[in-house]
């Protein structure tokens, strides 16, 4: 032991964590109070260490492993999987034995998609580190996207034992609707979204039970409440309550009426629910809606005559309600029954249901019938020529029977009277391009774009598609490793003629996802590049995907660099495009040889 150094003890998980024993050096001049304080100051105990003559194990080995820290971060950050485990082996040959170890592998398989193996990880994990709330929470986590709710609400709830600040696992728990996150007030009566505090559900249920019985005499406000608690999925027997207090007070008031009923069904008090539709349907004898909940009811009774009876109802009401008749006509998906169709067609005509003769129409369809489907879709035509429905559908049947000149006659008028929704005209663009007229169904997608209040979810979605017909956006025909609204499995590469080259989306990435990189390697005015996903040396061989090109570059001596683009959508589809000098490159895919 050096003059400089102090041996002091200690509890903090952080040294289970690290594979430390609890008596360890600091620096004689650094207040020893300060090394109880979490997080523990590695730097400073390492300066400790670094004293130590000569340092012996397991400061020596620790002492080496967090070098390569700094090093795993940015591996991890990068969503390098190879890189980070290569790294992770050293450490553990360094410093054998850590949880530290552990918990970084887990977050590895994390990345990878494995949370069951991130849930065995994190339990070796806590056998040396029981006290180490962050794990405990990162376990819920784990166990949680693996499936295992109440495996995760029990690691949750230790990691709160431990520190009830813990933010992981406050989430958590929100999240499995076993907390909820209340808004404090501020001087001015407004919620406060910096100031927050957590109560679990029987506390929630007090609270709530006694604003109930405040708001005796105010139904609207017992029905906004529990309208509430049904949208945040909480506490089915106090929303319940509520709506039978208001009942009380308005027996006859339709909403309340028909939201209890669903409370009901959904607390599989079914016979309740039953009583309080034939109510409803009694008050409000002509609302088709009403009579579609009736049969909903009778059908989870099991009285199909009964639901039979109701539906027809419906349907003399509302001879148009789609639901409804796919449920009367014993519709399957993807229905193809040729005596079905003309079953339908017939009642359709009958009684004047266009929605009735487009279903018939998408069977035909889905036969591959297209003078069927264009006989229904007529029909319909006749019946209602102004109704956006009709014209989706008969936008898509005429491009099918390649009908161009009814197209222009029939459904260009519509689109030009600005009458209709953005959806009109994504059909009629998509049933032009698909018939060679590129340059009329890009104008067709830019007018719309251009219209004012147009959704900006269309507007990205036909900027995207005008994109692809101009040549300067493709897509790859290889499905991404993904998980769809979550994150990328594997990093995606640039593949090179010696290995692997830079990442240019890490995995972990959430989704949308996208990465940019300068290219060189130009031939004959033409960038080609091969991508990959996954690494070499990992635990599969990585998939290549291909080979993007963007043509027409400027091979002129100091002329900039081609910047390519790639971006995955929420859906795990990759796109890619590229630039020189601000100009857009006309670009192409082509699957791995």
């Amino acid at each position: 032991m050096t003059s400089s150094v102090h041996w002091i003890e200690s509890t903090s998980w952080e040294l289970d964590f690290y594979g430390l024993p609890h008596r360890f050096p600091w620096p004689a001049e650094v207040d020893q109070e300060t090394a109880q304080a979490h997080p523990l100051n590695l730097e400073t105990l390492l300066e400790a260490i670094d004293r130590l003559q000569p340092p012996t194990e397991p400061w020596s080995g620790f002492r080496a492993a967090t070098g390569l820290f700094e090093e795993l971060s940015e591996a991890l950050e990068e969503g390098e999987l190879v890189r980070t485990q290569r790294l992770l082996e050293e450490i553990e040959r360094l410093h054998p034995g850590s949880a530290f170890v552990q918990f970084q592998q887990a977050n590895l398989a994390r990345l990878g998609g494995d949370d069951a193996k991130a849930s065995l990880l994190l339990e070796a994990a806590l056998q040396k580190a029981p006290q180490a709330a962050p794990l405990w929470s990162a376990l819920g986590n784990a166990r949680l996207q693996a499936g295992d709710r109440e495996g995760a609400i029990s690691a949750f709830k230790k990691a709160l034992e431990i520190n009830g600040n813990d933010q992981g696992a406050l989430n958590g728990l929100t999240q499995l609707k076993q907390l909820v996150r209340l808004m404090r007030q501020n001087e001015d009566g407004q919620a406060d979204p910096n100031s927050v505090a957590y109560v679990d559900m029987d506390t929630f249920r007090g609270m709530i039970s006694g604003q109930i019985e405040s708001l005796a005499e105010e139904p609207d406000q017992l029905v906004a409440l529990a309208d509430q608690l049904m949208r945040d999925g909480m506490i089915l027997d106090v929303v319940i309550s509520a709506l039978e207090k208001s009942l009380e007070v308005r027996p006859n008031h339709e909403r309340t009426i028909m939201m209890l009923a669903s409370a009901y069904r959904a607390a599989d008090r079914h016979a309740e629910a039953l009583a309080l539709v034939q109510r409803f349907t009694e008050l409000l004898p002509d609302e088709s809606a009403g009579f579609m909940h009736l049969a909903q009811a009778f059908n989870t009774l099991g009285e199909h005559e009964k639901e039979r009876a109701a539906l027809g109802r419906v349907l003399e009401l509302d001879p148009n309600f789609h639901a409804a008749i796919g449920i009367y006509f014993e519709l399957g998906q993807n229905e193809h029954d040729p005596s079905k169709e003309e079953a339908l067609a017939k009642w359709a005509a009958a009684n004047g249901s266009w929605m009735g003769l487009l279903i018939a129409s998408s069977i035909a369809r889905t036969r591959g019938d297209t003078a069927s489907a264009l006989r229904h879709a007529d029909q319909a035509f006749a019946l209602d020529p102004t109704r956006e429905e009709v014209l989706l559908h008969l936008t898509a049947v005429l491009g099918e029977a390649k009908e161009l000149g009814r197209l222009s006659t029939q459904i260009r008028p519509a689109i030009e009277s600005r009458q209709y929704s953005s959806r009109l005209d994504w059909n009629f663009a998509q049933t032009l391009f698909q018939h060679g007229f590129r340059d009329e169904a890009s104008g067709v997608l830019r007018r719309a774009i251009a219209v004012e209040g147009a959704p900006e979810e269309f507007k990205a979605m036909a900027a995207s598609t005008l994109e692809s017909w101009a040549g300067v956006l493709t897509g790859c025909g290889i499905q991404i490793q993904a998980k769809p609204g979550g994150h990328v499995l594997a990093p995606i590469l640039i593949t090179l003629a010696d290995g692997d080259g830079g990442v240019v989306i890490g995995a972990g990435r959430n989704l949308p996802a996208e990465g940019t990189f300068p290219w060189r390697g130009i031939q004959e005015g033409l960038a080609e590049i091969n991508l990959q996903q996954g690494e070499s040396g990992g635990s599969q061989p990585p998939q290549p995907l291909g080979t993007f090109r963007a043509g027409g570059v400027d091979m002129a001596e100091g002329a900039p660099a081609v910047e390519c683009h790639v971006s995955v959508s929420e859906e795990a589809e990759l796109m890619f495009r590229a630039a020189q000098g601000g100009r857009r490159l006309p670009v192409a895919w082509r699957p791995p040889q």
